[in-house]
């Protein structure tokens, strides 16, 4: 097992802990939009979030660091 596996297997222990140690009822507003939640759902929610836009992001600067590909000429 690699050190970067291990590392995002404790952090992903240590982030379970905070959400289940996290279930009291919280208010989210959001511009004209008000709403109550559990606060582990929240941040379940925003942790998802972050990582579909750190992929999206992943791939778009890995297409434009790319070299041009080569006609073969």
């Amino acid at each position: 097992m690699t050190p970067k596996r291990i590392i995002i297997l404790i952090l992903a222990a240590l982030f379970g802990a905070f959400i289940t140690q996290n279930f009291e009822a919280v208010s989210v507003r959001f511009l004209f939009w008000k709403t109550q939640a559990s606060q582990s759902l929240i941040l379940l929610g925003v942790f998802f979030v972050g990582v579909i836009l750190g992929l999206i992001a992943g791939r778009v600067t890995k297409k434009v660091e790319s070299p041009p590909a080569s006609t073969g000429e």
